[in-house]
């Protein structure tokens, strides 16, 4: 008996995403893209030639899709449905974390960045409604942790690299969360990296990207209202995460294990001290993170935003956000 062609072709491409998504075949795609493209696409290397993007007219990603094999079904910004609610929580990934009481308290909306969904593990009760990540390194190394969080009944926010891994490491059976695709300011899927004077001329009086600094040393310093058109990058997922918090429309944020020190020597609050990933934390905290919350803490305030630091080491000082301590948020806790 003939295998059908759907059958087959299934088995094929089934095939093709497993030497796809192989270290071997990723390092020999990067190179050969490294000596065909100018070093302003770069960026891109992670990207091509596995995904497809398509774009509308003011340049917002409208298509994002694998070449070969599954995609999961994205859901466009302009679909998403901003909650009615005021306050919102962001958890991150922190030791601090592990000291919050989290069965003590009640979380109105909760986003979660990278391995904040370990949580759940020890809090069953606690729910997240948004997720964001956009480290690719996470996806690769912590697959238990991304397919609990896939698992989830949620929103989560991906760059177009976090997309396309999930897209070669899970199956359609393991994905029921809803997934939106987002993209960093300075250096769009298929685009040239944009230089700091081209980009101070494009968004000179722009009312939704608010950029800081373009020449910062790191990246472009800014701050986005409009996610849709991109997100500048903090050097951390904390403050993209932020970004996506203040566009839903939430006017008060909790932020959760905002601490933002000694990331080289201290697990977050999900690992253990001889089995956790990287961080750049440390190497760029003075030169962006720090100068990006800063920023942030500027035009939110400007903006009438309430946003309060529940780390109380945290490395940003109360001059960027005043700090409460998480017992103030318990049940039927006097205001402080």
């Amino acid at each position: 008996m003939k295998t059908p062609v759907s059958s087959a072709t299934g088995r094929y491409r089934s095939i093709a995403q497993r030497l796809l998504a192989s270290r071997a075949v990723t390092r020999i795609l990067r190179n050969l893209y490294r000596w065909t493209h100018s070093r302003a696409l770069r960026h891109n290397q992670v990207l091509w030639p596995l995904l497809r993007i398509e774009r509308d007219g003011q340049g917002r990603l409208t298509r994002c899709a694998m070449r070969w094999g599954f995609t999961p079904v994205l859901t466009a910004f302009s679909s998403i449905r901003r909650p009615a609610g005021d306050v919102a929580h962001l958890i991150l990934s922190g030791p601090s974390v592990a000291d919050i009481g989290y069965s003590e308290l009640d979380l109105p909306a909760v986003m979660g960045v990278n391995g904040s969904i370990a949580l759940r593990r020890s809090h069953p009760h606690l729910r997240f409604a948004y997720y964001a990540m956009l480290d690719a390194g996470f996806v690769t190394r912590r697959r238990d942790l991304v397919a609990d969080v896939l698992a989830q009944d949620l929103l989560l926010f991906v760059t177009p690299e976090v997309l396309r891994w999930i897209a070669q490491l899970f199956s359609p059976g393991e994905i029921r969360c809803r997934i939106t695709v987002f993209e960093e300011v300075h250096q769009r899927a298929y685009m040239p990296r944009a230089r700091p004077e081209q980009l101070a001329r494009t968004l000179h009086g722009d009312l939704d990207l608010v950029l800081f600094d373009a020449h910062a040393p790191v990246h472009p310093l800014g701050f986005s209202l409009d996610p849709a058109r991109g997100l500048f990058g903090g050097g951390t997922v904390a403050y993209s995460a932020l970004q996506l918090l203040v566009w839903l429309g939430f006017r008060t944020l909790y932020l959760h294990g905002l601490d933002l020190h000694g990331a080289s020597t201290s697990p977050r609050f999900y690992e253990s001290a001889d089995a956790r990933l990287p961080s750049a934390l440390d190497r760029q905290f003075d030169s962006h993170i720090a100068p990006a919350f800063r920023g942030a803490s500027r035009l939110l305030g400007w903006r009438g935003l309430r946003i309060y630091n529940l780390s109380p080491d945290s490395a940003l000082d109360e001059s960027v956000f005043p700090k409460r301590h998480w017992t103030t948020l318990k049940r039927h806790a006097l205001p402080s």
